[in-house]
């Protein structure tokens, strides 16, 4: 993480550490001195502890301030995306049968499928709790901008799951499910901070488009440390989208480029039932073969720099400066 959002950071963790105490300490009393419901809160703790680069929230801030808006109105916009990105996790661990998130066990491994359920559950109340407390003059407008997200990012799901059983995905297909899976919460929470932050139709939609951009090339970023990644700092298991045979953008340039026997090949072994560090292994090596691994690199450049280009229209030097660095951060993850 760029050191320059370490303040926007801690902002951050202050208000959601302290928020999640409070509702944990107001389940505690419930009426009539019912049981305090350990196999909701003590997981969902655990999955709120796990860290995370708090992308979302920071684009919350970075896009009030853009605007000339006080960031402390557009914290609890800000934890409350935060939530529901932990909400989309917990979710997406039980459809991949996943077993780690950020080097721990999955709430659904630790604790059981039922458990991660209702902690996914909880935690969109919980985020849409911490909206409401929203310090601006037109809620009704973050509210709209955050339910959006929340049915697209539901749909961008979907989509990605039916994906994974179809045999006719394109990458015009799969840029589809990106714009609602993974951008549409950038998106969100852009379009949130630029509304408390009081800007106007023609700067939201260029944050709007900002945000967007940034999304799409964060989602192709995440592919492709899938499988360059180190599995230490990646905090799950490299090779898990080939395992799972996802229709990731790697998987469907590669289909692009190769032909005839080869392309058949790929696709058998892809989409086999094997289970192991060769097939992975195997995998990679095609990748770097074809020249997928350096599409993918140039792909994310692309929407970084359309990402970029949207900020024009933002008057403070500044924030456009904190913008840019922003997109140039998430472009050079190396985990």
């Amino acid at each position: 993480m760029d050191t320059a959002f370490n303040n926007y950071r801690e902002l951050i963790d202050k208000r959601l550490f302290g928020f999640l105490e409070d509702e944990t300490e107001r389940s505690k009393y419930c009426k009539d001195n019912q049981k305090y419901p350990y196999t909701l809160f003590d997981p969902l703790n655990y999955i709120m502890s796990g860290g995370g680069k708090r992308v979302r929230p920071i684009l919350v801030l970075l896009s009030c301030e853009a605007f000339g808006g006080d960031i402390n109105n557009a914290l609890d916009a800000a934890i409350a995306v935060e939530i529901l990105h932990n909400f989309t996790l917990v979710h997406d661990d039980i459809m991949d049968n996943a077993s780690t998130r950020r080097g721990k066990q999955t709430i659904d491994k630790k604790w059981d499928v039922n458990s991660a359920i209702l902690v996914g559950d909880e935690l969109i109340g919980l985020s849409y709790r911490s909206l409401l407390r929203s310090k601006t003059d037109n809620i009704t407008g973050v509210l709209q901008a955050f339910t959006d997200g929340v049915i697209e990012v539901c749909e961008g799901q979907a989509l990605d799951k039916e994906f994974e059983i179809s045999a006719d995905v394109s990458i015009d297909n799969s840029k589809i499910m990106i714009r609602k899976k993974t951008a549409s919460l950038m998106r969100t929470s852009s379009v949130m901070g630029a509304i408390i932050g009081n800007a106007d139709k023609t700067g939201i939609e260029a944050i709007s488009n900002y945000s967007e951009n940034i999304g799409l090339a964060f989602q192709i970023q995440d592919d492709l440390l899938d499988v360059i990644a180190d599995e230490g700092e990646f905090g799950k298991k490299i090779g898990g989208d080939i395992l799972e045979r996802k229709k990731t953008f790697l998987y469907l340039k590669a289909l692009e480029l190769l032909e005839g026997k080869k392309r058949d090949d790929f696709m058998f072994l892809y989409n086999s039932n094997r289970s192991t560090e060769t097939k992975i292994k195997d995998i990679v090596n095609m990748y770097n073969d074809i020249c997928v691994i350096g599409s993918a690199k140039d792909e994310i450049a692309l929407y970084t720099d359309k990402a970029n280009k949207s900020l024009d229209c933002i008057q403070s030097s500044n924030a456009r400066n904190l913008l840019e660095r922003f997109s140039g951060m998430l472009l050079n993850r190396s985990y």
